[in-house]
């Protein structure tokens, strides 16, 4: 459950944020962005987040809006682009093993939206 130790990540760095801003109101969302790749449920991470929130102040409140990012691969035989849903990292179309990740292995807070 490697959810609990990400949601616990999320909120040392949104606190880090407001520190170094100097904010002192409360957050409303906070954006993640999240790639296939890294096999993380959700609902999993929502359930450790809404615990983890409730010890600090200005996140009790919060909510956490999660994109997640589709596995998108190259060739860079033949240079065809295209989204995998499992790891066969082979081409579609030439069935060559020299491929290239793109996007799908992101984890970052993209947006922190503070209350009014």
């Amino acid at each position: 459950m490697h959810e609990l130790q990400i949601a616990q990540n999320i909120i040392i760095i949104v606190n880090e944020e407001l520190v170094r801003r100097q904010v002192r109101k409360k957050v409303r969302e906070i954006a993640l962005v999240i790639g296939q790749m890294r096999a993380i449920i959700p609902e999993t991470l929502r359930f450790s987040f809404n615990i983890q929130k409730k010890r600090h102040t200005q996140l009790e409140e919060s909510e956490l809006l999660i994109r997640e990012n589709d596995i998108v691969v190259k060739c860079n035989d033949c240079q065809h682009q295209f989204k995998i849903q499992e790891p066969q990292f082979y081409c579609q179309k030439c069935h060559s093993a020299n491929i290239e990740i793109l996007s799908g292995n992101e984890l970052y807070v993209d947006s922190i939206e503070l209350a009014d």
